[in-house]
């Protein structure tokens, strides 16, 4: 007797299937794009989270995905569909999906090939212990005013300086959500916070309203401190499939992606860090994001914190 198709592993299969469709397409589109025009073109204008056929389109396909299995989590849904592979029709569903993600990091790894993009820290010319000079020069987001970096220093305190990526990156306002939450920790352990973007004084005076941010923000077009650290740029360790599906789980938590400001151009695909110092520049901890999910925990940071205070201290 055939099996009725309201049947679990038939749902999911379905389920798989019209994601994999959604993916390959979105895929095709891409391909197509960067093959018939300009490939600056493609980075610069075709790929926006207001263009649902862009390769960002593929945030709300895994969020159905997800919803149509009744999970919120990427976890959860890896748990249900091998929990009928026993139907040989659900193990070649998920090999589509798989190879799918195979051919979608291919073929960013790819652009970052013919873009000569830097993913990696190999560019990284300051280490812990190192030093971040006292003359390094920003922008004053709210002010305009140049300043350099030693105005921070000589104080007796610590700077933690939260480099972000675009203004729109909710991975970055998250994290420094989490940084505010524990601003008494870093008020008794004497860390002031500095957050530092690439962008410019119109976006940043948005970002700042947005968020209510009070830190203090510096301006780094040049990305010098970007470079310093070696916090790479890359298509892959930004839309990698894996993060992709990562991204759809803040949609059904109810997250919403920033949208950029139209006027302003942006990079979407700079990465951050984070970088702690001490207060005559020296470099006591750092952490370069290998993608925009890649922060590190704020109790991370306040344990460096932690220890580099015990160590002056027993060295004192």
């Amino acid at each position: 007797m055939a099996e009725k198709t309201n049947e679990p592993h038939v749902s999911l299969i379905n389920s798989l299937t019209k994601f994999v469709l959604t993916g390959r397409s979105l895929l095709e589109i891409a391909q197509g794009e960067v093959e018939s025009g300009a490939l600056q073109d493609f980075i610069r204008n075709k790929i926006s989270i207001e263009r649902p056929k862009s390769l960002l389109g593929l945030i709300e396909a895994g969020a159905e995905l997800y919803r149509s299995l009744c999970v919120k989590k990427r976890k959860e849904a890896e748990a249900l569909w091998s929990s009928k592979f026993r139907h040989a029709e659900v193990q070649e569903a998920v090999d589509s999906l798989l190879q799918l993600g195979t051919e979608w990091d291919a073929f960013l790894e790819r652009l970052d090939l013919r873009l000569q993009l830097k993913d990696d820290t190999g560019g990284q010319t300051i280490n812990i212990n190192g030093s971040l000079p006292a003359d390094t020069a920003f922008t004053d987001a709210r002010t305009g005013e140049a300043v350099s970096l030693g105005k921070y220093f000589g104080r007796g305190t610590k700077t933690l300086l939260v480099v972000i990526r675009q203004f729109s990156c909710l991975l970055c306002r998250l994290h420094l959500k989490e940084v505010q939450a524990h601003q008494g920790d870093l008020d008794q352990l004497s860390v002031r916070v500095v957050v530092v973007s690439f962008g410019c004084q119109e976006g940043a005076h948005h970002w700042l309203e947005e968020t209510g941010c009070s830190y203090d923000m510096l301006l780094d077009p040049q990305r010098k401190v970007y470079a310093a650290f070696g916090f790479g740029v890359s298509l892959f360790k930004v839309l990698g499939f894996n993060n992709i599906l990562r991204y759809s789980e803040f949609i059904l938590d109810n997250y919403e992606f920033p949208r950029p400001l139209p006027a302003i151009q942006e990079d979407m695909f700079q990465l951050g860090g984070d970088v702690l110092l001490d207060d005559a520049g020296k470099v006591l901890y750092s952490h370069s994001c290998t993608s925009p999910l890649d922060r590190p925990g704020v109790e991370h940071i306040l344990l460096a914190i932690r220890s580099t205070t015990h160590s002056e201290a027993t060295k004192g």
